[in-house]
Order: C-alpha cells, then structure tokens, then sequence
C-alpha cells in the first residue's frame, strides 16, 4: 500500500564507475514515451566490505496516474530498479512490488506567484522523506503523444508527468525527497520530452532548488564538563532512524575515541538523549562527533568542534563558586542507576560484606569475652575511678560538635577563608547532631515508651577517635567527600533501667532505620537544589548551604550506619547482631550498599567505572578481616598465666 515503509536491499552491485546507485519505483501505467517512475533513492553510496550491496527503508510513494482522473485506481505490478549513478540506462538488478493505487491529477488551486515562477516547489526544505508538491505552468504538446515533460532532481530523472496545461492553470506533481547522502540545494528542473516548431515551450526548462536539511546538532550545556551529563540533541539522521531490520535506531557520541554512549533516534531522523562525558577526559579543544550505531545507510557521520571543561578545570570552577568539593562530586542517584556495573558491583559487595564482617565480629567477640578482665587490667590498671558528670554537659556536647566538624573541614579540597568554607562549616555543625538525633532519638523514644524510664545524654569519647581516623583515612586517600561520623551521643539511666535484648535490638534497629530514611531523603532533597546550582551563574550562599548541609547528611548517615552497626563488642551492632541477625543483615546489607554505590568511588561509578570500588571495598573488608585475626592471634599465642 503507497503510505507503507518497506526495506529494500540489493547486493552483488558492481560495474558502476562512482560506486553509487540510484533506486526507482517504475510504474506499469506510463504514457506514450514510457513507463513512469518515481526516484527513490539517489547517489546511494554500495557498502564493498558487505557484497556490494546497499540497505534502505522508503515510504512507499503513490505512483503518478496518467488519465485525468480524480480518484486513486487498482493497478497492475510495478517494478523496483537498481540503476548506476552514472549510468541510468542499464538496469543492474529488479524486483517486483505490487501497487494498488496511483496518484489523481491535483485539484487544489496553484499558488499566485506561479505565473512569475513557473515552477515551484512547497515546501522548499526538509530532509529525504519529506513529502513535497511540485507546481509548473509548463507548457508541451497538446496532445497524448506530446505532452510529456522530464522532472530531474540533482540531475537525475526524478518522473515524468503529463503538462498538456491546456487550461495555463499548471500542474502539479507529488514526491518524497529522494533517500541519499547528498545535502545543501539540489536543483529541480522540468522540461518537454519533445522539442520542436509548434511547441509552446520549446527549448525551456525550468529550475528551483529544494534544500535537504543539513544535520544538526545542539549540546546542552554548550561546554561539556568532565563527570557530568550532556544533553545531545538535533536532526538529519533518517536512514539511522528507520533501521532496514526494524526497531528503533540510535546513534554512538565519541568525543574523540572516547565513547560517551548512546542516544535513540527517531523516524524523521530526529535525536535527543543524555550521555555522560567521562571524568578522566582532559579538558580543551577537542571534536564530538555523532554515528549510526550500526554503521548502516548514508547518513555517515556529523561532527562539531567543543571545549571540554576538565576535571581539574570543574574541581576550580565549584571551588572559585564556593561549592565544595564534596557537594559537586556526590552524584545524584539518576546518575549512578545509569550503569549497571557500578550497581551490581556494589549489590555484590553488600552480599559478601556480611559473612565477611560477620564472621570478623564473631572473632573478635569470642576473644573479647574470654580475655576481657586481661584486657581491662591492661587498659585501666588499679581500681576502675567513678565516671563524674560534667558541670556544664550542654558545652561538652557543643565541643564535641565542633571538633567533629573541624575534622571534616580540615580534609575537605580547597578549604580556606571564604563563603564556600563558612558554608560547608555550618552545614557539618548541623548534619552531625541532626544524625545524632534521629538515630538515638528514635531508639530512645522505644526505650522509653517500653520501659518508662527516662535516660540522660551521654558522650561517647571514644567516638571523637573514630572521626578522626576516619578524616585522616579521607584526607590520605584523597576520598571525596571525605567520610564524616558523628554517633557521639547516648542515653543512659544510669543502672535503673534494664531492657532485654531484644527490646534493646529493636530499639537500635528502629534508630538505623530512622538514620537510613534520613540519608535517603538527603540524597533525594540534592537533587533540585543541584540543579539549581548548576544552572545559576554564581552560587548563592543559601543554596550552597543546602546542598552541603544535604551531602553532609547523607554521607554522615551511610558512614555511621557503616561503622556503627559492626556486630562487635561496644558496638550498637552487637546488640543488634545478638537479637536478630536477620534483621542485621537487612539494614546493614543497605548500608554497604548505599556506601559502596555513593561513597567508595563516587565519580567512577557515575561513568560506569569500577576499578578503583572494587579496590577500595576488598580493601576495607580485607583491614576488618585482619584487625579481628590480629586480635585473636595475640591471646592466642600469649595464654594467660
């Protein structure tokens, strides 16, 4: 049926000069100097590496009728053929299609400017499929065995019509624009087959030019930055959008050889689609450049010049912006669930992280439990002092806020005496105690409505030591962001509560939850405020603030659900582990997750990189493995006398 998209192939196409073809539908209904046809394809370049052969998709076209008729008819078999380029007269190959209806004579009124032009095209412009109307007042021979005129496009025959014009109203004459590499102006001209005395335009031919539409192009933003997501968008690429096998086309963007993915492309030939430029791509002058996937049809390739903005460029841009180095490199989740490999990368290493730590944690327990009092005669020599309430509790805890964030600040990358470094400050010294909060707040509310006690903050000291290891391990390993904990805050009734196990396990794994909704929300309220920053030309500092207070919030949630819930002795983990191992495994198999994904390599694993994840979490899971055998070898080898 004229209106069906059909695939044509042909192989075994040699002995033409150019190497190019041109495809026709000839048309079993022609007039007195011949069939009529219709051109399909133009210059179509033949693939040598695949048997001579060539592949397209057309829009079946709605032969030319020759009788004056208004209506479509059945009719009888046509014919493709396959013609050189520069050789039209010889048919190199030929298949049959059968069509069941033929084009009416146009009955809508020409355009006005007709008799001063003569010939006209509407539209003037579009890409190869477009569907255009041809006008002509030309003028042959009144009669069927003279009145036939040549349509060329680009020089080749495109049909032939039937202009008797008797009426000098003009003609008219619908086609597809030809399938073929060619773009920019290709001229059109009608002329008589007959040439003679007595003929009304002997001699004339008439032209005008109709403009395939060049490929376009258009980045967003203009200046791609290492890390971050391009928007690739524009039009020209038909034959990639009409796949000869079906489905769907897309397009492969290099920068350079560097391969920045793909993007799906439309039956007009139209695209859009985000890739992400990766993050060890070195910044300047370089060229993107847009392909068909498959390598198939003449669409070739497009090309523009672009300034990549590196990742040493970027790191200097947010820091000059007074957005801090930790903000800009923490990917938003619609940037890590991309790839797939990061994920199941870090899916793995939550599965394999919990028999790890688990049976670290058992070790180290069991040697706690049976050398505790050797231990503690090491630790504390002499009689245990009776632990003294502060006077003052409130600047205790406010101490403990502000060196937690010192430590963070100190291993944050371009710190120094300016907003983004006031920002980033006062954002720690509100993430830190709002994890307190919801952690142990939530624990302890159970706590309370079980047991009906009420209990006392109390700090935790030796989680000051824990924060400053893990910031000196950011600042040595150069993670960012770097690692923040914060858990430095319990409750205690001292002695006059006693809650069982199982209340105290449900009561941490209410906390850990509460903590993980916490840096879930966090992650997601990044996202628009992101945006925002991105798109602004400054940073506001309001803004700013937000999205460090937000990072910092995640990250201190995942970090402290991470090395707070190790099931080892001192550790809420313990208590968790000795209620529910189960329950353990659930949150902490989200924990390892979350810190594996976001944490470990987060700009690696934005690019779909995994090297350095991989390394990184054998790495901690390998240190754990060996402090829990270290601690068990030492009493091993060294029996109490």
């Amino acid at each position: 049926m004229p209106g069906d998209m059909v695939a044509i192939r042909g192989s075994g196409l040699t002995g033409c000069a150019l190497n190019k073809v041109n495809v026709y539908l000839l048309s079993a209904s022609g007039g007195s100097s011949g069939g009529y046809q219709d051109l399909l394809a133009a210059d179509l370049p033949v693939d040598t590496a695949h048997g001579n052969s060539i592949a397209f998709r057309h829009e079946v076209p709605t032969p030319v009728f020759s009788s004056n008729a208004e209506t479509t008819i059945a009719g009888p078999v046509n014919r493709i053929t396959v013609h050189c380029a520069d050789e039209e007269e010889d048919v190199l190959a030929q298949t049959a299609i059968e069509i069941n209806a033929y084009q009416a004579r146009e009955t809508k009124t020409p355009p006005a400017e007709l008799p001063a032009k003569r010939l006209i095209v509407e539209p003037a412009a579009g890409a190869p499929g477009t569907e255009v109307t041809l006008w002509t007042d030309l003028r042959c021979g009144p009669s069927n065995a003279d009145d036939d005129a040549r349509v060329t496009w680009g020089g080749h025959e495109l049909t032939k019509l039937s202009v008797q014009n008797t009426r000098n109203k003009g003609e008219a004459y619908r086609f597809t624009v030809p399938d073929g590499p060619d773009r920019g102006p290709r001229p059109v001209t009608v002329s008589c087959f007959a040439q003679g005395a007595g003929m009304p335009d002997n001699g004339v031919t008439l032209r005008t030019d109709f403009r395939v539409a060049q490929p376009e192009l258009t980045l967003t933003p203009a200046q791609p930055t290492a890390g971050q997501p391009l928007r690739i968008a524009g039009s020209g690429f038909v034959a990639c959008g009409r796949p000869v096998d079906g489905g769907t086309g897309s397009l492969t963007v290099r920068h350079g050889t560097a391969v920045l993915g793909t993007v799906p492309v439309a039956a007009d030939g139209r695209f859009a689609g985000d890739v992400r430029v990766p993050r060890e791509l070195p910044g300047g002058d370089g060229t993107l450049t847009v392909a068909c996937t498959t390598g198939a049809g003449y669409d070739g390739d497009f090309s523009v010049r672009v300034a990549v903005l590196g990742a040493a460029e970027t790191a200097a841009a947010a820091v000059a912006a007074d957005r801090s180095e930790a903000a800009v490199n923490l990917p938003s989740p619609g940037a890590l669930f991309d790839e797939p490999r990061p994920v199941l990368l870090a899916g793995a290493t939550a599965v394999v992280a919990l028999p790890v730590l688990g049976f670290s944690a058992e070790l180290f327990n069991k040697t706690w439990e049976q050398n505790h009092l050797r231990i503690r005669r090491r630790l504390r020599p002499g009689a245990a002092r009776p632990r003294s309430q502060p006077r003052v509790p409130e600047l205790q805890v406010l101490a403990f806020v502000l060196l937690s964030a010192s430590f963070c600040v100190a291993v944050e990358p371009g710190t120094g005496w300016n907003a983004g470094t006031a920002a980033l400050a006062l954002a720690l010294v509100a993430a830190v105690p709002l994890g307190v909060l919801v952690y142990e707040g939530s624990a302890e509310a159970y706590r309370r409505r079980v047991s009906r006690i009420r209990a006392l903050p109390r700090l935790l000291p030796g989680a000051l030591g824990v924060a400053l290891v893990l910031a000196a391990a950011s600042r040595l390993l150069h993670l960012t962001p770097g690692y923040v904990y914060g858990l430095f805050l319990a409750f205690t009734s001292a002695g006059l509560r006693r809650m069982s196990p199982a209340d105290e396990g449900r009561a941490i794994a209410i906390g850990s939850w509460s903590l993980a909704g916490l840096a879930v929300v966090a992650w997601v309220w990044r996202i628009p405020v992101t945006h925002i920053l991105n798109e602004s030309d400054g940073a506001p500092f309001g803004w700013v603030f937000a999205e460090d207070l937000l990072t910092q919030c995640f990250v201190a949630a995942v970090v402290g659900l991470v090395f707070g819930l190790l099931p080892m002795q001192f550790m809420d983990g313990h208590a968790l582990w000795q209620w529910n191992r189960w329950a353990w495994a659930a949150i902490y198999a989200l924990a390892v997750f979350l810190f594996a994904l976001a944490l470990l390599d987060p700009t690696g694993a934005a690019e779909g990189i995994t090297r350095a994840m991989w390394l990184r979490s054998t790495t901690l899971f390998a240190t754990a493995a060996l402090a829990s055998l270290t601690f068990w070898t030492i009493f091993r080898l060294r029996p109490p006398r």
